[in-house]
């Protein structure tokens, strides 16, 4: 049988477990994987992180989701770009200063804010940069994400408000402590969309909320057993980690 395969896959939870490198038994079921489909990557984090961790790793990634699909790339040509307005900048850094909430913002190149990571191993070479006048530094800028701190276990109560004050911004919760704010519009699976057309089937593979709109576009999903509920509901298969999908896959397809 003939398949004109992609694979995408999340990184941190999924591909990069630790969010520091990728474990053995994972990186030699994309070697597998990557000779009969083609290897995607769609994370809430920037190209640039993307691009780190696919030299180090000798990754043929053939397109890229960055920012939960705010920058979207095919070929390492960029087909799809969305900031966040700068309204809606304003008025959320407002917002965080008030809540006494910490955060960090990304641009194209940099990563600015006032959270202090508590490993530094898993910022991928782009690592927090705090300012004099960080909030109107983080004005300035062209942005195309927030990750907002917010203290342990409160997350899930600020998101509805955060959804019913700023109805122009998307916002996924991502673990107890982080919610990941994009343009409308953005999400995973809007990325996916614009790359699953010379494709199929389209498989994806993850663990977070911010990939259910992924496992919505694709053909068939992956949800790590780790994952919450809500996420393994929505995938068409729940495994234990990267490789057992792999391998479920290839059984699947019979390749």
């Amino acid at each position: 049988m003939t398949h004109n395969i992609l694979c995408v896959t999340d990184l941190d939870g999924t591909f990069v477990k630790n969010s520091i490198q990728i474990h053995p038994e994972d990186l030699q079921a994309y070697e597998k994987l990557s000779a009969y489909s083609d290897f995607a990557i769609a994370t809430g984090r920037s190209v640039k992180e993307i691009t780190y961790i696919a030299e180090r790793n000798h990754l043929n990634v053939v397109c890229a989701i960055g920012y939960n699909g705010a920058v979207v790339t095919e070929k390492d040509q960029v087909v799809f770009s969305k900031t966040l307005p700068p309204t809606d900048v304003d008025n959320l850094l407002k917002y965080l200063k008030e809540e006494s909430i910490t955060f960090d913002a990304l641009d194209n190149q940099e990563r600015v804010g006032n959270f202090n990571h508590e490993d530094k191993r898993r910022l991928w070479n782009m690592p927090i940069l705090c300012m004099d006048n960080l909030y109107e530094n983080v004005r300035q800028r062209c942005l195309y994400k927030f990750n907002l701190r917010p203290e342990a276990d409160k997350a899930e109560t600020y998101v509805p408000e955060l959804k019913a004050r700023f109805p122009n911004l998307e916002f996924y919760q991502s673990g107890s402590t982080r919610i990941e704010v994009t343009a409308k519009g953005v999400s995973k699976g809007s990325g996916l969309e614009l790359l699953k057309r010379h494709y199929q089937p389209v498989v994806a593979f993850g663990d977070s909320g911010n990939d259910i709109s992924m496992f919505e576009v694709a053909d068939i999903s992956y949800c790590m057993s780790h994952a919450p509920e809500v996420v393994k509901e929505v995938a068409t298969y729940v495994v234990d980690n990267f490789a057992d999908a792999v391998t479920h896959l290839e059984n699947l397809l019979d390749l």
